[in-house]
């Protein structure tokens, strides 16, 4: 069965209504000329049996003065009348009135030729011929008759197409009617119904209440409202799950900041007490002496995480400068490299001295994002995280490349959407890559993908040089 969308249905009602009552206006429109036409037709009849009335009068004066004044004069009228008739004939479209125009027509006919054998009959003889009288007296009164039953038809006809039109009228007023009430019910059951239903919906949702709406029927276009706000409902509840992730990992941030203000003190502690032995033992051991150099060296990269943890937690206004991008990344890998599994090789092949007008700890925090997208895009399978860099006249292109399990491309036109994660609930906010994209995008920069299904994933990241660095 064919399932027709609201739209649909509304067109084609419109369309079933506009034929309906163009039929009924088109039928009411010939009524009318048809009614005008029997007007004029009755006229015309009436003419008709005025005429022969008057032939009626002018026999009885025949008769009664024989003046042949009076006998010219009646056959006038009766020739009009025979005219008069012609004409209405070609105008009749019933079989009756044609075929009392045709018995109208002999009675004429035949009158005419009693009048002609009344006149040529000596005036005694005449008036003795009762017969002839009689004769010529029944047929003008059969021709009255004929010429009334004419008229009386034509105004019996009028009254029909008259009855006809009221009817149509009456017809069109209730088929308004119904159309109302049925477009009164359509609307009510359709339209008005559903939406009470959507606005109810919003009220429980602004409440915190995430119900997803029943559907009875994808096809209807108020049905398919529904189904996008149970979509969004089930997005809104997927959002709140993730910004509660969200806000417990800021807790986490927060927290991260103040165990590395507290990791500082113990820092100091261990590189001043190195510094110590170093002066006192210093070339008495050489296993010793390297000993030291290695609490020396870790010792000061711990302090470079715990300075680059600081920076990247702290929260600051934005502040371009001049930057080099390779000691920005180098920061970066820095950080993440605790996250980086053994199974998976980082490595960066980035020229000295390119400079970027950008703020440090905000393209910092975007590097730091890609890379752990990456390592998290290589799983536990073994692989490897690429950086490279390459300037031209005006930009620098940056390139972080990992050997993951890719993108199809539709994920690929969401990947920088709020809130979109492939991750697990609870394994991802959805918000890193946005993040990115908003921090590229602040710097007048640009970022885009390159990635196929179980082929990898690459992020070009499209940064203006510094002026004062320019090539």
């Amino acid at each position: 069965m064919l399932k027709l969308h609201i739209r649909q249905k509304i067109i084609l009602g419109i369309v079933i209504i506009s034929i309906c009552f163009g039929c009924l206006g088109f039928i009411s429109y010939m009524n009318t000329i048809q009614l005008e036409d029997e007007v004029q037709l009755i006229e015309r009849s009436d003419d008709l049996s005025n005429q022969i009335l008057e032939v009626r009068r002018i026999e009885k004066n025949y008769l009664l003065y024989h003046d042949p004044a009076l006998f010219t004069l009646g056959l006038d009228y009766i020739n009009k009348a025979d005219s008069l008739l012609q004409e209405l004939m070609g105008k009749f479209n019933k079989l009756d009135k044609i075929q009392s125009g045709k018995k109208l027509k002999a009675r004429l006919t035949h009158y005419r030729g009693l009048l002609e054998q009344l006149k040529n009959s000596p005036e005694k003889s005449t008036l003795m011929d009762s017969d002839l009288n009689t004769h010529l007296r029944e047929t003008g009164q059969a021709m009255v008759e004929l010429s009334k039953s004419i008229s009386n038809y034509q105004r019996s006809y009028i009254l029909s197409i008259n009855s006809t039109l009221r009817s149509n009228l009456g017809l069109s007023m209730i088929g308004f009617a119904g159309v109302i009430a049925c477009l009164v019910a359509f609307l009510s059951t359709n339209i008005l119904k559903p939406l009470r239903e959507v606005q109810e919906a919003t009220r429980r949702i602004s409440k915190g209440t995430f119900t997803p709406l029943p559907i009875k029927n994808s096809h209807d276009e108020i049905q398919q409202v529904f189904a996008a706000l149970n979509s969004m409902v089930e997005q809104l509840a997927k959002r709140r799950r993730q910004l509660v992730q969200a806000q417990k990992l800021s807790s986490i941030g927060t927290l991260s900041s103040g165990i590395a203000h507290q990791l500082n003190n113990p820092l100091n502690n261990i590189s001043t007490s190195c510094q110590i032995l170093e002066e006192n033992q210093k070339g008495k051991d050489a296993l010793a002496d390297r000993m030291m150099h290695n609490i020396m060296q870790e010792t000061l990269r711990a302090r470079d995480i715990v300075k680059g943890l600081l920076e990247f937690s702290r929260e600051s206004e934005y502040s371009p400068g001049p930057v080099e991008i390779g000691m920005i990344m180098k920061s970066a890998m820095d950080l993440v490299s605790s996250q980086v599994p053994s199974n998976i090789a980082l490595s960066s092949e980035i020229p000295e001295h390119i400079f970027v007008h950008a703020d440090r700890r905000k393209l910092q925090e975007a590097f730091i994002n890609l890379l752990i997208n990456a390592v998290q895009a290589i799983g536990e399978q073994p692989g490897s995280i690429n950086v490279t860099a390459r300037m031209d006249s005006e930009n620098t292109i940056i390139r972080i490349c990992d050997t993951g399990q890719g993108m199809s491309p539709e994920i690929m036109e969401r990947i920088f959407d709020p809130f979109f994660s492939t991750k697990e609930i609870g394994q991802g906010t959805g918000l890193g890559l946005y993040i990115v994209y908003g921090i590229i995008e602040k710097h007048q920069g640009s970022i885009r993908t390159e990635s196929n299904p179980n082929e990898g994933t690459s992020f070009y990241i499209t940064l203006p040089l510094d002026k004062e660095h320019k090539l």
